[in-house]
């Protein structure tokens, strides 16, 4: 009898699972700067949905639910170590608290694709932004997720998500205005 005959297929709740996966290591790397760390709360963060399946609502969006439990499993994490990276207030401009330590590895070969569209200039300005305005950029812009999703994954009100998103990426914009004139891609 063949094997792959009697594996279980997939629900589909473990299909939306599984099209997650990429974008909480994807996030998780870009907030831990740790690939190591970032597989480990995938895994750990993949276990907890699936544990907790019964209290996904399906007429909900799955992929704000997913990205909650990424955020709670991150801070666990730093509660069980001992250590949380400090935030940066949205009022200061000069605290370099939000920047981790870490250096970005490559231990995916999609990664390689990825560092190579993502110089360095632009992974160390989306490092110094505050973590929260990270996030939000990283949730609306890399992950596409909307205002309304990003607001109930990290429940803060919609004018919030939209407030920390316009301010990241006016940062962002400013930090690599530079880079982009020496780049030949601004006057």
């Amino acid at each position: 009898m063949d094997s792959a005959i009697d594996a279980p297929q997939p629900t589909g709740f473990d299909q939306l699972l599984l099209a997650e996966l990429d974008g909480l290591y994807r996030t998780a790397k870009y907030l831990t700067q740790n690939a190591a760390l970032a597989e480990d709360l995938v895994q750990e963060t993949a276990l907890k949905a699936l544990r907790s399946r019964h209290t996904f609502q399906p007429d909900r969006p799955f992929r704000p639910w997913v990205f909650a439990i990424l955020r709670n499993t991150l801070n666990d994490h730093y509660r069980r170590e001992g250590r949380r990276p400090r935030l940066q207030s949205l009022d200061s401009g000069d605290d370099d608290s939000s920047r981790l330590p870490e250096p970005l590895t490559l231990a995916r070969p999609d990664d390689q694709i990825f560092h190579y569209v993502l110089d360095e200039e632009i992974e160390l300005a989306l490092q110094d932004l505050p973590e929260t305005m990270r996030f939000a950029v990283l949730m609306a812009d890399v992950e596409q997720l909307s205002y309304q999703e990003i607001a109930q994954l990290m429940e803060w009100p919609k004018g919030t998500v939209m407030s920390r998103l316009s301010r990241g990426r006016r940062k962002l914009r400013e930090a690599l205005s530079t880079y982009a004139q020496r780049r030949g891609y601004a006057q």
